[in-house]
């Protein structure tokens, strides 16, 4: 058992010297150990008691927990000292905890304490609780098996949706992960399960003919009003629908024909700048005069969202826009449609903007930054450190080519390829 002077230096190289395991003993805080397996990992305990009667508290994993900080484990060595010399046992209240400790309370504490700065919080919530703690919630953590985890795979897997599956299954695997490095769970039990269904990547891009029949066909669709806004929007924009559906007036210069995403809500963390066509400032002038005309009826406080869900207090949802589209799908006689074509998402919109662009002849970089896309925006040292070019009028051009195609479209005018990618 080496007793050495803990530093970050010495923690980040530190090696399992023979057999399952090496303890490092702390000498800057007295009972602070980091225990280094064969495997790899790194793990802190706090030791106290007497050498025959001596208990292990464990701290959490490295790097989720730091040596230092006011959350690191040199500090929680030091509040396990001194709960012990008050004439606690800390081990002895771990346990306690953990065998009155539920699933549905890890599920809200994770919610809580990790997921509610994310962009995606609301979805990721109301997975964890729909499809664990409705299935597993009243199981204690000190039980949880692998099985129990199995248990809500494949009650998602049963109702047919296989992508969302995969989705609960990354939330479980994250939250597992974080409940291990803070010491809540001393196991990852999520290690070495493969996830649920292999997805294959979508290619459904929408031809001329298809999106001239959608959009006569959305109209009638049996949807709100802002709901069919935002499809719009989707494929004017061929921009993300949660982004298009958290939309806030404070984002929007109606004047300047410019809508700023700022990092916060972009999925890549970096501020994004959506040059407005003619055609999407219309649409959001229609929202923008619909809600406020209810406000009036309402006589309540103007929301600061574009699409404010029920209540006024917050956004619709990204995930509800999907969900109205596949609402309106029909079958019949075994083939599926949606507003009289062949299924489609609200992403598939914006892969079908972006196609129709390419075809236009704007060049795939210009179309990875109207997309946002990492490998566009980022993709070497060189653009994401020095090159600080925003690109707005090769944006402003290519979005405003991509308006009068679609235009056309609509219209069906002559000229317009049936197919995107087709030989000229």
């Amino acid at each position: 058992m080496p007793t050495v002077e803990l530093t970050d230096k010495f923690v980040q190289s530190a090696k399992c010297l023979s057999g399952r395991k090496t303890d490092y003993f702390d000498t800057t805080v007295k009972g602070l150990v980091l225990r280094s397996s064969s495997g790899g990992q790194k793990t802190w305990y706090a030791v106290y008691g007497p050498p025959l009667k001596r208990q292990w508290l464990k701290l959490g994993t490295y790097p989720e927990i730091p040596l230092g900080s006011d959350k690191g484990a040199r500090q929680r060595a030091k509040d396990t000292r001194a709960r012990v010399g008050d004439g606690g046992d800390p081990v002895a209240d771990k346990k306690a905890l953990e065998a009155s400790q539920t699933v549905a309370d890890l599920v809200e504490n994770y919610i809580a304490r990790r997921t509610s700065n994310k962009r995606s919080s609301d979805e990721i919530a109301r997975r964890l609780r729909k499809n664990v703690s409705d299935i597993i919630g009243d199981v204690k953590l000190a039980g949880l098996h692998r099985r129990d985890i199995t248990r809500c795979i494949d009650a998602v897997k049963d109702r047919g949706a296989h992508i969302e599956a995969n989705r609960v299954f990354e939330d479980i695997r994250a939250m597992v992960r974080w409940a291990k490095g803070r010491g809540d769970l001393d196991d990852n039990l999520v290690e070495g399960m493969a996830k649920p269904t292999e997805t294959v990547e979508r290619d459904r891009v929408l031809y001329a003919e298809e999106i001239k029949i959608m959009w006569a066909a959305l109209p009638d669709a049996d949807m709100r009003e802002s709901t069919r806004r935002i499809i719009r929007l989707c494929l004017i924009t061929a921009q993300r629908v949660g982004e298009i559906a958290g939309m806030r007036r404070d984002e929007l210069d109606l004047e300047q024909r410019l809508w700023t995403i700022p990092a916060t809500r972009s999925k890549n963390k970096r501020e994004h700048s959506i040059p407005l066509s003619e055609s999407a400032i219309a649409i959001i002038q229609e929202q923008i005069a619909a809600v406020a005309a209810l406000d009036d009826r309402k006589d309540r406080t103007p929301s600061s969202f574009i699409f404010p869900g029920p209540g006024n207090r917050a956004s619709v949802t990204g995930g509800a826009i999907p969900k109205a589209i596949k609402r309106e799908e029909v079958i019949k006689r075994g083939i599926a449609t949606i507003l009289g074509i062949a299924p489609w998402t609200p992403h598939d919109l914006r892969r079908t903007a972006a196609t129709h662009m390419e075809e236009a002849g704007i060049s795939p970089f210009i179309i990875g930054h109207v997309l946002n896309h990492v490998s566009a925006t980022k993709g070497t040292i060189t653009s994401r450190v020095y090159a600080r070019y925003d690109y707005m009028r090769e944006k402003r051009e290519a979005l405003a080519i991509w308006a009068d195609r679609l235009s056309a479209i609509i219209a069906d005018k002559p000229n317009v390829p049936p197919r995107p990618n087709t030989a000229p």
